[in-house]
């Protein structure tokens, strides 16, 4: 039986959010053919495993029974135990971490350098996505249209803020939308209708991050939702269309609401050009990013049928499960294609030569720095 890692939590402002997704993976992973092992990262960086991991009410209250969790890093193994510690072989790892310090880049940092298979895109892939700058800046350089942005800094604005107000409006007018470069499921975003507005929105922005991302808000758009799945070349899910009243969906329209039914509707009905952009687009920017195992980009398509890239979420929430139901692929089911993906990566990754055998120290004598000598 397979030994499979899943990681969760995180020392992120999506935490909760994480745990959530990670639930689902894990009630709906096969437990007849992987041996599962949750990794649960807390808020202060340490891995651990916990009991009654399935119930959310666990992770509410201080941890009092917990197995601390030690990485063997390029031997594929992990040890799980306190005082008596249990080695394990790790086939693979599944990413349930959101925003930083998981979905950024490092946990596929962490498992690259154990030598663990992972479901998720390369560290320069997630890395690029999650800061929500630079990945315009990709945008605009491999013609991928998006709505147009700017960006200041918290030492900038802190230096002068009037002057940070006045260039933003000289390059976008109102209204705009302010975001955390580096966050995701909808915290700290805001609208501005005014400088004021403005003002308050940056300071809300800036609790979260030192860059913050500015753009032109579009009105009476449709949010149109795809999701990727594959290495290198993808496949594509069904679409959705997010349904609110509001500008855009925030934390609470996206994990409060009691009744989603009449909040999303999948498969939206849009012009047959609008639709093969999108996965034009989205076949693109899966392989631009160099993007693997599942993925979720969000597109914005205006009155005029325009079509922008909001942005690319490597680890989406629920791993973008509900986006692939219509295409008869079961949540069981995409966990396994996300190993099988996982490992075909690795594999590929592992047929590069990382040896070259020099005789650079060999015929190394150090006279240039003997000077420098005590």
């Amino acid at each position: 039986m397979q030994n499979i890692l899943v990681f969760y939590g995180g020392k992120s402002v999506e935490h909760d959010i994480s745990i959530i997704t990670a639930i689902q993976t894990l009630k709906n992973i096969n437990k007849d053919k992987y041996n599962v092992l949750p990794i649960y990262q807390t808020k202060n960086n340490n891995f651990i495993v916990v009991s009654d991991y399935l119930n959310p009410k666990t992770y509410t209250k201080e941890f009092k029974k917990f197995k601390k969790v030690d990485f063997l890093f390029g031997k594929s193994k992990i040890k799980i135990g306190n005082f008596f510690k249990k080695t394990y072989k790790i086939d693979c790892a599944i990413n349930c971490l959101h925003g930083i310090n998981g979905e950024d880049g490092t946990l596929s940092a962490l498992m690259n350098l154990c030598d663990i298979p992972l479901s998720s895109s390369s560290i320069l892939g997630s890395s690029v996505c999650m800061d929500k700058i630079i990945m315009k800046d990709v945008f605009v350089a491999n013609k991928i249209p998006c709505v147009d942005y700017t960006y200041i800094t918290q030492k900038d604005y802190n230096l002068n803020k009037d002057i940070c107000i006045a260039s933003i409006l000289e390059k976008i007018k109102f209204p705009l939308i302010v975001k955390p470069s580096n966050l995701g499921s909808s915290i700290g975003i805001t609208k501005a209708t005014t400088i004021q507005e403005l003002s308050d929105a940056i300071d809300i922005a800036l609790c979260y991050d030192k860059r913050v991302i500015i753009e032109k808000c579009l009105e009476n758009f449709k949010e149109i939702n795809i999701s990727c799945l594959g290495n290198e070349c993808c496949e594509l899910s069904s679409m959705e269309q997010p349904i609110n009243w509001q500008d855009f969906l925030n934390f609470q329209d996206k994990y409060q609401q009691k009744d989603k039914s009449n909040t999303k509707i999948l498969n939206p009905d849009l012009d047959d050009k609008v639709k093969t952009k999108i996965e034009t687009l989205a076949q693109k920017m899966f392989k631009t990013f160099d993007l693997s195992g599942v993925v979720r980009i969000d597109f914005m398509v205006d009155e005029k049928n325009n079509v922008y890239v909001n942005e690319i979420n490597t680890v989406p929430g629920s791993l973008a499960f509900y986006l692939w139901k219509d295409k008869n692929v079961e949540f069981f089911e995409l966990i396994d294609k996300l190993i099988t993906l996982a490992k075909e990566k690795y594999a590929q990754t592992n047929m590069h030569n990382y040896n070259f055998t020099s005789s650079v120290l060999s015929d190394f004598k150090g006279q240039q720095f003997n000077k420098y000598a005590k």
